[in-house]
């Protein structure tokens, strides 16, 4: 499992199109057409071949981590195919998608996620400090 968490100014996201690929994904239900937040952490992240819920469990831990040193509790997690070329098969990297998300049920966090499945606009306004980028792999 890969991720990029950045902290963010701004984060803004707009649904285009549902995807076809890689074959057999199943876009998640739309909840809204675009999502934007703002002075947060933004978690791109993409489940591989062979990444379990222990991978999730890790990123997890990183991304509590990332939160208290740059003092956040907002968060945008994004689904993004782009990190790697060994993705794992669609069902797969959606249930991880889902499982953490529950990690955040009933946390002090506000949570919003880009939608799983579709290709999106993309605006980033990204904090210039040291630590604002971080680029993680977790086996």
């Amino acid at each position: 499992m890969r991720s990029l968490i950045l902290h963010v100014d701004k984060f803004a996201t707009k649904l285009i199109e549902e995807s076809k690929w890689p074959k057999g994904i199943i876009p998640e239900v739309k909840k809204s057409s675009k999502e934007e937040m703002k002075k947060c952490l933004v978690v791109f992240f993409c489940v591989e071949n062979g990444d379990t819920k222990k991978q999730v469990e890790e990123m997890y831990k990183e991304i509590l981590k990332t939160a208290e040193e740059v003092n956040t509790k907002k968060l945008l997690i994004s689904p993004f195919v782009h990190l790697s070329n060994n993705i794992a098969k669609p069902k797969i990297a959606k249930q991880l998608y889902e499982f953490l998300m529950s990690k955040f049920i009933d946390s002090d966090f506000t949570v919003k996620s880009s939608h799983f499945g579709y290709h999106k606009s993309l605006l980033l306004d990204i904090k210039g400090h040291p630590g604002s980028f971080r680029y993680r792999e977790f086996y």
